[in-house]
């Protein structure tokens, strides 16, 4: 039996099988950058960029741990004390941490980074699944930056591998504000 290679768009999740598409027929994503490669693909375009409504739905709210504690302990405890400030301070921490993601990635500058590092994080779970999470290194005026991705709960951890380069997106103005272009599925 033949091996079909399936595509899966790093921004909606629509698996595409054996595809020549450049970009996704669901959401508009790119889907030049090959995951199970170390090639880099194209430069991400100027910012600012538009990003598909469902990836950043899915990084804010349905893909984060800490929002989705957050909203559990707010919304249906809000007539106690204790549980809402706990959920509060849990969704404000996960919709910035959230933010720190997508942020760079609508309006960051492009560069070339490395992956230094691939692990998972076993102190969040989401479904009965620890996320994985990508630490990279990337420089900026002569000075070197690690910044890293986590929540993802794909197998990145068997298509990535340490050194592969990616393009990862960052704030001029702050580089530790980083994250990488297409985001990793």
């Amino acid at each position: 039996m033949p091996f079909d290679t399936t595509i899966q768009c790093p921004w909606c999740k629509t698996q595409y099988p054996n595809t020549k598409l450049t970009n996704c027929t669901n959401c508009g994503g790119t889907l030049e950058y090959s995951f199970n490669s170390d090639d880099l693909g194209s430069e991400p375009p100027n910012a600012p960029r538009v990003l598909p409504t469902k990836f950043k739905r899915r990084i804010k709210y349905t893909g984060n741990v800490m929002t989705l504690i957050g909203i559990i302990f707010t919304i249906p405890f809000f007539w106690t004390i204790l549980f809402p400030i706990i959920g509060i301070y849990c969704w404000r921490r996960g919709l910035r941490t959230a933010n720190d993601e997508l942020i760079p990635l609508e309006q960051g500058k492009a560069t070339v980074g490395e992956i230094i590092d691939i692990r998972k994080d076993y102190t969040q779970s989401l479904n009965g699944k620890s996320p994985t999470i990508v630490e990279f290194v990337f420089e900026v005026s002569g000075k070197k930056y690690t910044g890293n991705v986590g929540n993802i709960y794909e197998s990145v951890h068997l298509t990535k591998k340490i050194g592969d380069k990616l393009w990862i997106v960052f704030m001029p103005k702050e580089p530790e504000i980083s994250s990488v272009w297409p985001p990793l599925v």
